[in-house]
């Protein structure tokens, strides 16, 4: 039984990190976003949103399951800069 809870506590851990080693880089999401900020205001439309539901979000706009004003063509990176940059902003 010991055994068992250590390999969850293992497997929870590497998951936990690999979450955290593909988090977006909001620094280089700032100059990314400069499209999205003619329309968006980072502190009111996203506020208290966290990266990965904007990230999301971006996801499903740049595969046409979202309508929004523009035309996205994003990779997984740009998506996830872009949503660290939105979820810092204060």
């Amino acid at each position: 039984m010991k055994s068992k809870w250590m390999v969850m506590t293992l497997v929870a851990g590497a998951l936990t990190f690999s979450g955290a080693a593909m988090a977006g880089d909001a620094a280089a999401g700032e100059k990314k976003a400069e499209v999205c900020l003619n329309c968006h205001e980072p502190a009111e439309d996203f506020a208290g949103q966290k990266a990965a539901d904007i990230e999301a979000k971006i996801k499903a706009v740049v595969a046409g399951q979202h309508k929004h004003g523009k035309k996205l063509t994003l990779s997984d990176a740009d998506a996830a800069d872009i949503a660290a940059f939105f979820a810092s902003a204060k």
